[in-house]
């Protein structure tokens, strides 16, 4: 972005921050133009590859289990396989669509972007109806390969579980799309590219690993939905009645958890609402009227809106990524390095500032988050492998599925809620961070409440929606197993966090950035299978090759 805009009552060409227009609600110009019906066409070749690959995943998985045909009960991917195939084809498909058309290849997206009003409502109905009728080709495809298969092993659809009540079916469905939605958000936010574009971290990897988690924790429920064209595509298919007994749970919950997500993202972190009120606010206007030493002046003259969001953000612990992007762009591009000032122990300021109160609903929010997909992974994984319940100790995620489900929600977390708190959801990593001096003492007295209360709450929920599970199978909560004593266990958890909180400092020093930040981090995916058919569909459809060539429809700037 290169739009001259003012900071602090000047005019200055730099590269800084700001809201993009909201998109109107109707715009007529738009159903002209080539682009828009490119896009539908994008929605619709995603969600039916998505849900060709997802569904055959399920079938396979059951039919290499099924003890009629197999005597390898621990044979196929098993449910770890299943949430990987379905958060890696995200991770593909918005990659490979993301400029395209935005990489929707869900109603629920959908829906979400177009109540921060992020897409036209045209574009909104067009879209939900192409990734409609993408899934049902796809669940028709996987038919038309495998009809007995299909038949037989339930067709990929999505079903409450017994033992669980709708309420429980609809609460999952609606924390598991708030998940997604919300990383989509925090991954696709201009305001938080424009602060951390210095650290080239591909988006769709965050929102892959979102649905990666929340299926971990859900399929035992619903079989996770998340997804209302996934549920919808696969009960058109299967076409039996126990398809769309509970089809109204995987519309209804996908829809108010992106409505949420919407909420809290534009009203909460964004701070829409405070803005629109005129209070709280995080202007970096209220340091220019201070009085600032020679050399900052200079410093300012020269690059102004580095130090504005420096100052607006002073306490927070990735202060150094800017602190030390701003030496970059003042030294003319030399890689110099600077430690940033240590926090002072008490800032009444920040009390008056909504970036702090924001960042404090953020840690709560996200250790809430990290709660329930964590400990109802770990409830699920117990429950399947009960020998009162079933038979097959194979199923279930295993304990590497537990661990993958913590590591990534943290991932995708402190993604999320970097650039608002830090990301630190962890009591541990906040007091480790007072103690470096990198935050200061009211910031963390409350972000430890807000990470227990959080936590607490998160637990709670999983309680609510599973009672009898969560207390048959111990509710998630850590003790020390039979055979270890008290001083093995506080080792553990000594180095364990050790190693943690070394790893977050590492990954924050200003001094390690400096010296890597030529490093980049690469990804690089897109299958090999179906190269003449994409090499078609890419330069004849999405680049508008047959369009051209017939002279109509042209994307023409």
């Amino acid at each position: 972005m290169t739009k001259d805009v003012e900071v602090g009552g000047h005019d200055y060409s730099a590269k800084d921050y700001q809201d993009p227009p909201p998109a109107d609600l109707f715009d007529a110009q738009e159903l002209t133009k080539w682009s828009f019906y490119r896009a539908i066409i994008a929605e619709f070749v995603a969600t039916l590859l998505f849900l060709y690959i997802t569904v055959l995943t399920v079938i396979g998985y059951k039919s290499q289990t099924d003890p009629i045909h197999s005597s390898d009960q621990c044979g196929g991917v098993g449910i770890l396989g299943i949430a990987w195939a379905f958060g890696g084809m995200i991770f593909v498909l918005v990659y490979c669509t993301a400029g395209i058309s935005g990489g929707h290849i869900n109603p629920a997206v959908t829906f979400g972007l177009l109540l921060a009003r992020k897409v036209s409502l045209p574009r909104a109905v067009m879209y939900i109806v192409a990734q409609c009728l993408g899934a049902i080709c796809g669940c028709g495809l996987v038919k038309a390969f495998q009809k007995t298969y299909y038949d037989n092993y339930g067709g990929g659809a999505n079903g409450l579980a017994d033992g669980y009540s709708k309420g429980t079916g609809l609460g999952a469905e609606i924390i598991g799309t708030f998940v997604l939605v919300y990383t989509v958000f925090s991954a696709t936010d201009p305001k938080r590219n424009a602060r951390d574009s210095h650290v080239p971290v591909l988006a769709p990897l965050p929102i892959g690993f979102a649905v990666f988690m929340v299926h971990l924790a859900t399929i035992p429920i619903t079989g996770t939905g998340i997804n209302p064209a996934r549920s919808f595509g696969a009960a058109v298919i299967y076409g039996k009645d126990k398809a769309w007994d509970d089809q109204w749970l995987f519309w209804v919950g996908p829809m108010i958890g992106a409505a949420i997500a919407a909420i809290y993202h534009q009203y909460v972190l964004r701070a829409g609402a405070v803005k629109a009120l005129g209070s709280f606010r995080s202007n970096a206007q209220s340091y220019h009227r201070e009085s600032q030493t020679s050399s900052k002046e200079n410093q300012e003259k020269t690059e102004p809106w580095i130090y504005n969001l420096i100052e607006e953000n002073k306490n927070l612990w990735w202060e150094s990524r800017v602190l030390d992007m701003a030496k970059e762009i003042n030294v003319g591009g030399a890689k110099d390095y600077q430690d940033p000032p240590p926090a002072v122990l008490f800032d009444a300021q920040e009390l008056t500032k909504w970036s702090f109160y924001r960042a404090i609903i953020a840690e709560f929010i996200a250790t809430l988050l990290f709660l329930y997909i964590t400990v109802s992974t770990i409830i699920g994984y117990n429950s399947q492998t009960d020998p009162i319940y079933t038979s097959d100790q194979c199923g279930g995620v295993g304990i590497l599925g537990i661990a993958w489900a913590v590591g990534g929600m943290i991932f995708v977390l402190v993604y999320c809620t970097a650039g608002i708190s830090g990301g630190h959801i962890n009591p541990a990593v906040t007091f480790g961070l007072l103690l470096a001096r990198k935050i200061t003492l009211p910031r963390a007295v409350m972000y430890i409440v807000a990470q227990c209360l959080g936590a607490i709450c998160g637990c709670g929920l999983v309680k609510a929606f599973q009672k009898t599970n969560y207390e048959n199978y111990g509710g998630g909560a850590n003790e020390l197993a039979d055979g270890y004593s008290k001083g093995t266990g506080l080792g553990a958890e000594i180095i364990g966090t050790f190693v943690l909180v070394y790893t977050v400092f590492s990954a924050t020093d200003p001094k390690r950035n400096a010296r890597d930040s030529h490093i980049p981090w690469l990804f690089w995916a897109g299958p090999m299978i179906g190269a003449f058919i994409a090499a078609l569909y890419h330069q004849y459809v999405l680049r508008a090759g047959a369009v051209k060539a017939l002279g109509s429809f042209r994307s023409n700037a």
